[in-house]
């Protein structure tokens, strides 16, 4: 059966995508609740596996789990893949091959696979150019499979020349020396230097200081790459090379994040601006009237409104919370002469009889067009003066009806008097 590249996306909808030993894609899915046990079945059905494959280092315990069950060798990237990253891989396969991939659980688990085979493709191509020379006859794929497991291709061959040294459960654990690990660090780095060079083609351009910068930045990484060409075969060189490295890749990601909070912060700015600009020119045109903001309809919520946003006489005012509020709290907001009173919610009768006698509106707020500019409430003026006119007219016949109805009264009085005598 095929030798596969298996990478997993665990989690409540588990994305499988599985390569030929060659790279070529083979199978992709991704389902809800996909059980352990069914998703070895799959691999079952597809092939025998070489390498189970994690997008995120270190790789979940789930995918520990999976390939001890499919004595498979586990990959994980010496860092944790970015986003950016497997979506170009997700990209270049669909490009290359034709795949559909449905959602980002797919793309996390291909990606996984790729990422994989990258990591192993120097060791095949290797592993083929050297089994053309070769007498025995033995499969190709076979011999990456314990290649990959830890074994020499020399020891390879001749386990699977003579089947009764072969093991196909045997993996060869080995210690990668460091000077590895760290080329594998400094390839790993390369790859997101490049990844990240391209996305910032499409940034917006940021100020002269910061795109100078970068630009020295990436003069300094050009210099270094020379410097690290010169003295590769040196052990100690190549530990500072990797210490520079990383303290130029720290600070480039610092430029890049001020950069993102800079032109954050400036498009806020930019907002505020025209909305200020905007209440200004609606201001001086006497469209928007301020209504002055009352927090809480009680003597101290009075108090701090007053002092905060001298409230005088000919001002309307809103009151953000109108429960509360009883006689003594009206009388001293009517004697200060407001214009007209909005209120949100429920206001108590006593205070509405206050304001009554004070000739001064209430008004619900739902009655008015009001927006709120940098904190503060606005109304548009028209607005404000229909709804202060309807509510005068609507007091004065109250005040009809009632004059008509003391009259009506004195009338039925009068004629019964009349009526006794």
């Amino acid at each position: 059966m095929k030798r596969l590249i298996v990478g997993v996306d665990p989690g409540v909808t588990v994305g499988f995508a599985a390569l030929t030993l060659d790279g070529v894609p083979v199978f992709v899915e991704s389902r809800r609740n996909w059980s352990l046990s069914n998703l070895l079945k799959t691999v079952a059905e597809l092939g025998v596996p070489t390498i189970v494959s994690s997008d995120v280092s270190p790789a979940s315990e789930v995918l520990e789990r999976l390939s001890a069950k499919l004595n498979a060798v586990l990959f994980a990237p010496l860092i944790s893949m970015g986003t950016d990253e497997k979506q170009q891989i997700a990209r270049t396969y669909v490009d290359r091959y034709g795949l559909r991939l449905k959602n980002a659980h797919e793309v996390d688990a291909i990606a996984a696979a790729v990422k994989a085979y990258q990591h192993y493709r120097n060791k095949f191509e290797q592993v083929e150019a050297k089994m053309k020379k070769q007498v025995f006859e033995v499969s190709v794929d076979d011999v990456k499979d314990l290649v990959v497991r830890g074994h020499t291709m020399k020891r390879a061959v001749q386990l699977l020349h003579v089947p009764s040294e072969f093991k196909a459960s045997s993996v060869v654990r080995r210690t990668v020396p460091r000077e590895e690990q760290m080329k594998s660090m400094i390839e790993e780095f390369k790859e997101r230097l490049t990844l990240e060079r391209e996305k910032s083609k499409h940034l917006r351009a940021s100020n002269e200081e910061l795109r100078l910068k970068v630009k020295e930045l990436k003069a300094e990484i050009s210099c270094l790459k020379t410097r690290i060409e010169e003295i590769r075969g040196a052990q100690s060189a190549q530990v500072r090379r990797e210490r520079r490295y990383q303290m130029l890749l720290d600070e480039l990601r610092g430029v890049r994040a001020k950069l993102a909070e800079y032109s954050a912060q400036l498009e806020n700015y930019r907002k505020r601006f025209d909305q200020i600009q905007r209440l200004r020119e609606h201001e001086s045109r006497g469209r928007l009237v301020l209504l002055k903001p009352i927090e809480a309809f009680t003597e101290n919520g009075l108090r701090k409104a007053f002092e905060l946003y001298g409230v005088k006489a000919g001002d309307s005012v809103i009151l953000l919370d109108s429960s509360g509020g009883g006689v003594a709290t009206a009388e001293t907001l009517a004697k200060r002469g407001v214009k007209a009173v909005i209120t949100q919610g429920t206001m108590a009768h006593q205070a509405l009889e206050v304001f009554a006698k004070y000739l001064i509106p209430v008004l619900p707020s739902e009655r008015l067009g009001m927006e709120w500019i940098e904190g503060l409430p606005y109304a548009d003026t028209e607005s404000l003066r229909k709804a202060i006119r309807e509510a005068g007219e609507k007091g004065v016949s109250k005040a009809y009806e009632e004059i008509r109805t003391i009259l009506e009264d004195h009338r039925k009085e009068i004629s019964e008097e009349q009526t006794e005598f």
